[in-house]
């Protein structure tokens, strides 16, 4: 099984990204957030214009309409992007946040990170 971050593009920016320094890393984390599943893809969208953050998994509910997104962001953008999503997303949920070893730990992918 592959594990791949991606994003989509669909409009300005909402987030802004000072310029990284060659060699600095980043501190990644992974956000739980629940929506009803008819706001899954304003999620996205939102998230789609904030740098370095994405949807890495999402495990939908069917049978309570709802879909839970693992989101990965830089651990310095947690109190941006929650902003971002509590403002704009009223009926989401946010859940646990926890590193990204951590979350990749949970998932079975141990090695070679």
């Amino acid at each position: 099984m592959a594990y791949a971050a991606y994003r989509e593009s669909f409009g300005a920016n909402s987030c802004y990204a000072p310029p990284q320094e060659r060699g600095q890393t980043q501190k990644l984390v992974v956000l739980d957030f629940t929506v009803p599943s008819r706001d899954a893809f304003e999620v996205r969208r939102l998230l789609a214009s904030c740098p370095d953050t994405g949807v890495v998994r999402c495990v939908p509910r069917p049978h309570d309409s709802l879909v839970r997104l693992e989101i990965q962001l830089p651990a310095d953008r947690v109190p941006e992007v929650m902003h971002i999503l509590m403002s704009c997303i009223p009926s989401g949920e946010m859940g646990a946040l926890t590193s990204w070893r951590r979350h990749l730990t949970e998932h079975g992918l141990t090695h070679g990170f």
